[in-house]
């Protein structure tokens, strides 16, 4: 499983959707939701699912969720498959969002469980739904008609009517990019290896087979100029090594490789 840098937008994996990972909007731009004074939950994670599995194997953390609600009513969605997708913001009214939250209580999603499938199915969706520190698990999602998925299908935020969202969906530029970096093992490098401009891969942090490095400010910024120099397929040579990349845009709760693993 290889993923690489491609044009401005940058591959998140095998199977996975193509984010755009430009820079934030300057000030006077629309707001943010990690950019909310302290204390009013901008960053403060309520509900989060994640579908996983299939023939493709999709999902996995180091593809962006599918859906992510914090407490101050921003939703963040990973958009549809595709070069160049965007990460779509939402944002619910407080009295819809506090709703919401009271039903998923009352699906059951405080309580971690796993519902399952009669037989076994190696190739099956998983549906993951968090609820705090509390996990769902769900095999093949569409075949259980129980409160847990019914909360699931209200989590679509395309499907929200425009009166219970108190302003219209923007897009969610990231501040934090991951950059999972993947030894390819080669003694040397081909003559389109790219020289990698930024602190030393082989210092990152292994998480789920990869050298995890997060980058942000400055940094950042360099990166996504290289994601919009750099073609599809390119290596890169860090320390005398030769890595294939994978970069994860960062959610506003994500602020570390810990988020991914």
């Amino acid at each position: 499983m290889t993923a690489v840098l491609v044009g401005a937008s940058v591959l998140t994996g095998c199977g996975s959707k193509a984010v755009d990972v430009h820079e934030s909007p300057s000030a006077g731009g629309s707001r943010s939701a990690s950019a909310l004074p302290p204390g009013q939950g901008g960053d403060r994670l309520v509900l989060r699912w994640r579908m996983s599995g299939g023939m493709g194997g999709v999902g996995g953390p180091w593809n962006v969720p599918d859906f992510s609600l914090y407490a101050d009513g921003t939703a963040i969605t990973a958009g549809a498959p595709g070069k160049g997708s965007q990460l779509k913001r939402y944002h619910l009214k407080q009295a819809v969002f506090q709703q919401l939250v009271a039903d998923a209580k009352k699906a059951g999603l405080q309580r971690s469980q796993r519902i399952k499938v009669s037989g076994r199915i190696a190739d099956a969706m998983v549906l993951t739904i968090w609820m705090g520190s509390a996990r769902t698990d769900i095999e093949m999602p569409e075949q259980h008609h129980v409160p847990a998925t019914a909360l699931w299908k209200r989590l679509q935020p395309e499907q929200w009517p425009t009166d219970d969202q108190h302003s219209p969906p923007d897009i969610y530029h990231p501040v934090r990019l991951a950059v999972g970096a993947l030894d390819t093992g080669e003694q040397s490098a081909p003559p389109d290896a790219v020289a990698w401009p930024l602190s030393p891969l082989g210092k990152g942090r292994q998480v789920r087979g990869r050298l995890c490095t997060v980058y942000s400010g400055a940094d950042a910024t360099r990166l996504r100029d290289l994601a919009s120099k750099t073609v599809l397929g390119a290596r890169f040579t860090s320390g005398g090594r030769l890595y294939t990349m994978q970069i994860r845009p960062l959610l506003p709760d994500e602020t570390s490789c810990d988020a991914l693993a």
